[in-house]
């Protein structure tokens, strides 16, 4: 019994559990705002990551990025179209910066998430854009089914036609699962010869 135990434990860890990898999505904000504003639905999940550039450059703007959900925000440092460089090609203000990355909570970011493109010039407010985008939960599997203003859009992995490896891997280890339990219960079965 201890031995089908021990089985039963190696299996469960051996069983596949995969995430989905991970995206970085890039947003240009310039003179016009963000670019795109409105990141497209079924883009992004939990864990992935959002790169707010400043490629705005009109003169002595800056720029500040909010990020908002359900009233939790998070704002960017002042972001410049470029930074000064030394002779080494290193910042001469390692405050400097001309990107804002920010990246969604593995865990719980699911939902609509708002973004404010605050853009600055001579230090006074000068434009207020907007944006968006909403995350997906991450399920770990190859197909989920989303929905976007009513249309149905089914993600698919590249190789929906074949058997994936999670599923072969799966297959494999409930065979060997049951494969043990087989030879465990015959070998309780089994009783030693007697001599007559």
């Amino acid at each position: 019994m201890r031995l089908l135990a021990i089985t039963l434990g190696i299996l469960m860890l051996a069983s596949p559990v995969a995430g989905h990898e991970l995206q970085i999505y890039t947003v240009i904000v310039n003179s016009e705002g963000g670019q795109p504003a409105d990141i497209p639905n079924g883009t992004l999940k939990e864990g992935d990551s959002v790169w707010f550039w400043m490629k705005d450059v009109t003169e002595n703007a800056t720029l500040v990025v909010e990020v908002e959900k359900d009233g939790a925000t998070a704002r960017s440092d002042v972001l410049q179209f470029e930074c000064d460089l030394d002779e080494n090609g290193s910042k001469v203000d390692e405050n400097c910066s001309n990107r804002y990355d920010f990246v969604f909570n593995p865990n719980n970011s699911a939902g609509l998430w708002n973004f404010t493109f605050l853009t600055y010039v001579n230090d006074t407010l000068s434009k207020t854009s907007l944006g968006s985008v909403n995350i997906q939960e991450d399920l770990h599997d190859e197909m989920h089914n989303n929905s976007s203003d009513g249309d149905e859009i089914i993600v698919e992995s590249k190789e929906s036609n074949e058997i994936s490896n999670k599923t072969i891997a799966g297959i494999v280890a409930l065979i060997s699962l049951l494969g043990m339990a087989v030879i465990i219960s015959q070998m309780g079965d089994k009783k030693p010869l007697q001599e007559k």
